[in-house]
């Protein structure tokens, strides 16, 4: 037994932490009135101090844009065949510092996404799907699901044939799924459903291509 008393207790040594008071009396004061409404009876505009640190500023909404020239210059990047957070590297490496840009990693990564989706022309799209709905008519258990996005383009897509059906109920108890691969021109997510037959030899239980960074369901 060890007594709890005996034992050397360490002591946490305090914090040194910058006095950063200022007395600032900016303030909002409010009251609830005889109505049973709260009424505002203080409110002090003026600050004796900046609201945020000065690294920290270029995270603001109002300090954040991407303008016609960025976006030029990422679409061109892109079109080379660099990835979004590769593309925002370089940025950053040429601009000086993350804190330079002018946007965040997550503003690049969205603009690089709704831009990947303009993309996706109407017409590739009818001609996708007339060319799976041909499928379909000559295999019968071809089956394939199609997302679209507000702006009525696709933005998923899942298929399978009834090859692929028939290999998964036999060899289907391993699947590997992975989402490493951007290997068309519109730099969608390439997502296959592989297992490994009896030869010890991949099989394709299924494919899908992912426009928009998540997986969503396609049934």
């Amino acid at each position: 037994m060890v007594d709890e008393e005996d034992v050397d207790k360490k002591k946490r040594k305090p914090r040194k932490v910058a006095i950063t008071r200022t007395e600032c009396k900016a303030c909002i004061r409010v009251k609830l009135n005889e109505e049973g409404n709260f009424e505002v009876i203080q409110h002090v505009l003026h600050h004796n101090h900046e609201l945020i640190r000065k690294p920290w500023q270029y995270l603001h909404k109002s300090q954040r844009e991407i303008t016609e020239e960025k976006a030029e210059y990422i679409e061109a990047m892109g079109t080379s065949g660099l990835r979004p957070m590769e593309s925002f590297r370089y940025m950053c490496v040429e601009a000086g510092g993350e804190d330079c840009v002018g946007h965040t990693a997550i503003d690049h990564l969205n603009f690089c996404s709704r831009l990947r989706m303009k993309q996706i022309e109407a017409g590739d799209a009818q001609a996708l799907i007339d060319i799976l709905y041909q499928e379909q008519a000559n295999d019968p258990g071809f089956y394939f699901r199609v997302k679209l996005n507000e702006e009525g383009r696709v933005c998923n897509l899942f298929w399978r044939d009834s090859m692929m059906l028939e290999d998964y109920k036999i060899y289907g108890d391993i699947l590997v799924f992975d989402t490493t691969y951007r290997t068309n021109k519109y730099n969608l997510i390439c997502a296959p459903f592989v297992g490994i037959n009896n030869h010890w030899k991949n099989c394709m239980f299924g494919c899908s291509f992912i426009g928009n960074e998540k997986i969503e369901s396609f049934v």
